[in-house]
């Protein structure tokens, strides 16, 4: 028996080794995932790495900031405060919790966090918060503070670049994206203002190469997608947005605008049962996207399906009133269930205005 001790000793000794090891492996892992800003493999190898050990600080730490550049403020709270209970907080910690808070909507507690701290950091964090209570006039201050701060204001200049975008005011953010794309050109922030003001500019080649940009460093960045997809729409490249919009439905299956889009897909293939069983199966989930909702009524309406095609095209025609394709398909249903009147009050407008067509102009015809 006596002989048996140092045996256990020594391999309960290689288990602690090898544990030991495996969270080194998986914080290594975030923390280079992290730097590569690939977000979601950062974030599950410091869930794993803290699998492994609860307690690791800096899996902790990485876990916190990973969160908040997801934009995931709430669950960046939960593990700041386990941070806090471990005694581990970072040097910038207040930074940080205000930063969660504000994605939180907790937009009075996070300007009192950092009430004292006059960083350039800080005065973004301001300028946010100020954004967020729609002052627009002292979120203008803040960001102007911020510029004369001390600290990288990197930050600082791509959420003022984003603000201006927003505003669709193109020549004020041209010079912050021009800045930003000086200090870090291959970063996903300058990247993103990049595609952004490429389409005000409606620059589609130039906003899908960013977006691309963008998903070679993380491939499920939902944004990244959908800003892809639609500039290639916009040049006409189905067959490239194509994988993406697959890639986005495997990754995001509940998500109401990877179903459009792919239920989308296959309307271009003249696919409407697909695109039909699709819309069907999500109904619920589609109620308010009033895109998707047309498309549905559009397909049942070429399978026939005419009754089912107006009560799903007539409330979406009342929402979106200028939507050329909606007023069209819901012209053809009201025809279909032999409602001329109604068709001929529907379709006038747009077969007698500028946008048209020869189609519009028959199905009138056919409507009186």
């Amino acid at each position: 028996m006596m002989t048996k001790r140092p045996l256990a000793a020594l391999t309960l000794a290689l288990l602690l080794t090898a544990c030991d090891s495996s969270v080194a492996d998986h914080r290594g892992d975030a923390e280079a995932a992290f730097a590569n800003q690939d977000y979601f493999a950062a974030r599950d190898a410091a869930q794993q790495a803290l699998r492994d050990d609860p307690k690791d600080a800096a899996a902790l730490e990485l876990l916190a900031r990973t969160q908040l550049a997801m934009g995931q403020g709430r669950d960046a709270l939960l593990t700041l405060d386990r941070l806090a209970n471990l005694k581990a907080v970072p040097a910038d910690a207040a930074l940080l919790r205000a930063e969660a808070q504000l994605q939180a909507g907790e937009t009075r507690e996070a300007v009192a966090l950092i009430a004292n701290d006059q960083s350039a950091e800080a005065w973004r964090l301001r300028a946010l918060a100020a954004s967020q209570e729609g002052n627009e006039a002292e979120m203008l201050a803040a960001f102007a503070k911020g510029r004369e701060a001390e600290g990288d204001k990197f930050k600082l200049i791509v959420a003022e670049a984003s603000w201006y975008l927003s505003q669709g005011d193109a020549e004020a953010a041209r010079p912050l994206v021009a800045q930003a794309q000086k200090a870090a050109p291959g970063r996903i922030e300058t990247l993103f203002i990049t595609a952004q003001l490429a389409q005000l500019d409606e620059d589609s080649e130039l906003a899908s190469r960013a977006y691309l940009g963008i998903l070679d460093i993380t491939p499920l960045d939902r944004p990244a997608l959908l800003g892809a997809i639609g500039a290639m729409a916009n040049l006409g490249r189905i067959d490239l947005l194509r994988p993406l919009v697959e890639r986005g439905t495997k990754a995001y299956p509940n998500d109401v605008e990877f179903i459009f889009l792919d239920a989308r897909v296959k309307a271009e293939d003249g696919n409407w049962e697909a695109v039909r069983d699709e819309l069907q199966q999500h109904e619920s989930l589609i109620a308010g996207h009033y895109d998707a909702r047309g498309l549905y009524g559009e397909a049942l309406r070429r399978l026939g399906q005419s009754e089912l095609a107006r009560a799903q095209l007539a409330p979406v025609f009342r929402q979106t009133p200028d939507n050329a394709e909606v007023r069209r398909s819901y012209a053809e249903v009201l025809l279909d269930t032999g409602d001329k009147d109604e068709a001929r009050r529907v379709i006038e407008p747009l077969a007698n205005g500028p946008e048209g067509t020869a189609e519009d102009r028959a199905l009138l015809a056919k409507a009186r």
